[in-house]
């Protein structure tokens, strides 16, 4: 059987790839990535299962480098993606992290995952 759940108060992640946009080649590799998930996981992004976020070319929120993001609220999904990142991301750095109760602060500091560097947010645009 399938656990349809986070474990505690997690209801969902988001995938967060970062890239510098005065770098061609890093900008060329996000958007390839982002292309390749696209395919890969086009079946549980046209169920909803996954839904993949606009290309920004500029920072956003709390956000220092230009990203895409995408975000999921199953497990099953979390057990796919976070490999493929793992595995994919290059020289990129990838935010993962919780939606909780806790807030968006501790969701994106204290409860985050980072593959790659991990980079400094903005955190006045966050809340507790």
């Amino acid at each position: 059987m399938v656990d349809d759940k986070f474990y505690g108060d997690i209801v969902s992640y988001d995938i967060h790839t970062y890239w510098n946009n005065n770098n061609p080649k890093d900008r060329e590799f996000a958007y390839n990535l982002r292309e390749k998930v696209l395919k890969e996981y086009a079946d549980e992004i046209e169920k909803g299962d996954i839904r993949v976020h606009k290309f920004w070319d500029k920072p956003i929120g709390p956000h220092t480098l230009n990203m895409w993001e995408l975000d999921f609220k199953k497990p099953e999904i979390f057990v796919k993606l976070v490999p493929f990142f793992q595995l994919n991301h290059g020289k990129l750095s990838v935010l993962i992290h919780p939606r909780t109760s806790q807030g968006d602060l501790k969701d994106h500091t204290d409860n985050a995952l980072w593959l790659g560097h991990k980079l400094r947010l903005d955190t006045s645009f966050l809340k507790d």
